[in-house]
């Protein structure tokens, strides 16, 4: 298996544990993909990844069929390979081109020292959770309810998400979550708010956390970047897996041919 199908595999099972907690939220998973809808009629909150699945031309059928039947945008990531072979049939049914999303990952030889000494807590419990939706919102431009309805649900003790909050003294300035799976884990909404951005908290909040997970064993670290984002991580030793192509469905479009798999 190559790297990018087994950090696909990865991204899939993160994905189950980030979004199965929102309202109305619906997973259909194989190994290597994943179609994750909730309630929200924002495509940020509707997401498809495809890999390597011997039926990945059908995961991505039925996989549209049913945004559309729920009345959902998409955003979907592929493979290289993926995304080559199923351009075409992406193209026919109403999805588009929007760029690629780089898949990086920090191996277990590069060595990573925190930064600077930062007041690092996880975020547990309603007060805490709260404080890292707030900044996950503020971060992010997203509406608050729809970070409390959507994200905050999945920070619990028992999720597979393990969220922090780095402190300036006594101010809340940056969050990053992760999920665990063996010994590698994911790393996701990075989330310095707009006017502590270009400080270096990310920086700090981020090593200190990977210097606190490979105390415990934690060996490898994925995540799926911006562009904007892309240089931090490579300066912190994150290699360029793939550039995962990225696609849009929209709410409105070509409505998929009947016949196609049922998913319900």
């Amino acid at each position: 298996m190559n790297e990018t199908d087994e950090l696909i595999e990865l991204c899939v099972r993160a994905l189950s544990m980030q979004m199965c907690s929102a309202p109305g939220a619906e997973l259909h998973m194989t190994r290597r993909c994943i179609l994750a809808l909730t309630d929200e009629i924002s495509a940020d909150h509707n997401r498809l990844i495809l890999g390597a699945d011997a039926d990945v031309a059908g995961f991505l059928v039925r996989s549209g069929a049913r945004a559309r039947e729920r009345d959902r945008p998409l955003v979907a990531l592929m493979t290289p390979a993926v995304a080559e072979a199923l351009t075409p049939l992406a193209t026919q049914l109403g999805l588009s081109g929007v760029g690629a999303a780089p898949l990086m990952v920090l191996r277990p030889d590069v060595a990573v020292q925190p930064t600077r000494t930062i007041k690092v807590v996880r975020a547990l419990g309603p007060e805490l959770v709260g404080v890292a939706g707030d900044l996950i919102a503020a971060a992010f431009d997203e509406p608050r309810d729809v970070i409390a309805r959507c994200i905050e649900v999945s920070i619990t003790p028992t999720s597979g998400v393990e969220t922090y909050v780095a402190w300036d003294e006594d101010s809340p300035v940056c969050t990053v979550s992760l999920t665990l799976t063996g010994d590698t884990a994911g790393v996701t909404l990075m989330a310095p708010p707009p006017e502590r951005q270009g400080q270096g908290m990310g920086r700090a909040l981020l090593t200190h956390v990977i210097d606190d997970y490979r105390r415990r064993g934690v060996a490898r670290f994925h995540l799926g970047a911006t562009e904007a984002g892309r240089p931090l991580y490579a300066s912190l030793g994150f290699d360029l897996v793939a550039g995962l192509p990225a696609w849009v469905l929209d709410r409105a479009g070509p409505v998929v041919a009947s016949g196609a798999p049922d998913m319900r």
